[in-house]
């Protein structure tokens, strides 16, 4: 139902290996606990690698690592000491970001991710972005990082969605719903910019719609709902706020109706998908309970 964003290549690996040595000492060192002059002796400094030996170092350690679960000790600790040897390496910081956010521990995840920014912001500077706009709900924080990204950047993407869909979002939160229309109106004349009407995204019309409703702009909501529901004919959420704006404005058999209709497609599990929503709930993605379930 989504449609992929950027996808990052990883250069093939013909031969490297460097951690066949590793002690039991460096397995139990943890990236956030390293001291300057550790990361700064000769023997840690990556200032010789080429971009293929940077790729090619983290293939490898991503092969090692891969072979544990998501969340287990050997997993950190192979990371763990892949970072103590190479530690200008971004990658590696994102590798232990991950797990930690999915689990809740988004203040253990973040000098990760701080770590893995700073060492490659182009990269990973929207990245963090995002996690601190649908993880973590910093959205202060999210709207100065996506910011930043634009002007680095300038109008991409991350994680399926342009910087103004995750900066509608943030604003959206914030009950700024007057930037938040602006910015979901940005995203999608982005879209249609650079790939044509067909690659407007419902989930951009469903929050544009959203912030229309904030605005009590019920008939303009109303209209963009249906701009949605033409993309996905079966989206609760969308039918759920296309019942509420249809109340407000005096249509109480087609809310009701509505709502029925609504609450049949989540029952059905055509709900709103995106890749996380299976760990974090996004902005006024509809629950269960709304429809006494």
């Amino acid at each position: 139902m989504i449609y992929s964003g950027k996808i990052y290549r990883i250069l093939i690996v013909f031969s490297i290996f460097l951690f066949a040595c590793e002690s039991k000492e460096e397995l139990k060192n943890s990236a956030k606990n390293l001291k300057d002059s550790e990361i700064n002796t000769p023997q840690n400094k990556d200032l010789a690698l080429t971009s293929f030996e940077t790729d090619s170092i983290a293939k490898l350690v991503l092969y090692k690592a891969g072979r544990y679960p998501l969340n287990s000790e050997k997993r950190r600790n192979i990371l763990d000491s892949a970072i103590t040897k190479h530690p200008k390496i971004a990658y590696l910081y994102q590798q232990r970001v991950m797990p930690l956010y999915k689990e809740d521990k988004d203040e253990l995840g973040l000098p990760f991710l701080e770590k893995a920014a700073a060492l490659d912001p182009e990269k990973w500077l929207d990245y963090m972005a995002f996690m601190k706009c649908i993880f973590s709900k910093n959205y202060k924080d999210a709207i100065v990082d996506f910011n930043k990204a634009l002007e680095l950047n300038g109008e991409s993407y991350v994680m399926d969605h342009s910087y103004y869909f995750y900066l509608g979002l943030c604003n959206l939160q914030l009950n700024a719903f007057e930037k938040a229309k602006d910015f979901f109106e940005k995203s999608i004349a982005q879209s249609v910019k650079e790939d044509g009407e067909e690659w407007i995204h419902f989930t951009d019309l469903m929050y544009l719609g959203i912030a229309n409703y904030e605005l009590n702009n019920f008939e303009e909501a109303i209209k963009i709902f249906d701009e949605a529901l033409l993309l996905q004919p079966k989206f609760s959420d969308v039918k759920y706020y296309k019942a509420i704006c249809l109340g407000r404005i005096g249509e109480i058999e087609k809310a009701e109706k509505t709502f029925i209709e609504a609450k049949e497609d989540f029952i059905n599990d055509d709900i709103m998908y995106e890749d996380n929503t299976i760990y974090e709930r996004y902005p006024y993605q509809v629950r269960k309970s709304w429809f006494g379930l």
